[in-house]
């Protein structure tokens, strides 16, 4: 693997709720990569535009790194809280090799 480069695609959302419904990203045009930070509590996520529920998909914990590596990523990732109400940091980048 080469020497990647990356800038922010603007766009951030901080303070994204995750709750009982299933929540989806709003990507900026320019993203293909992005980073998620877990902040407050639990949350199930998908990468492939399936829906999460609380016991069926990958579970994220406060204080992990979710890493999207790709626009299609960025585009079907979905999650919902595993117990209580959560909240995430999303911020979007452009990354070229």
């Amino acid at each position: 693997m080469g020497v990647r480069n990356r800038s922010s695609a603007g766009g951030a959302q901080f303070a994204l709720s995750v709750a009982a419904t299933v929540v989806t990203l709003t990507v900026p045009a320019t993203a293909n990569c992005a980073e998620i930070y877990v902040r407050d509590a639990s949350i199930t996520f998908t990468r492939d535009g399936t829906d999460p529920t609380a016991t069926q998909g990958i579970q994220a914990n406060v204080g992990d790194l979710i890493m999207l590596n790709s626009r299609e990523e960025c585009e079907q990732f979905e999650a919902i809280r595993v117990a209580a109400s959560a909240t995430i940091d999303v911020e979007y980048f452009n990354e070229t090799a």
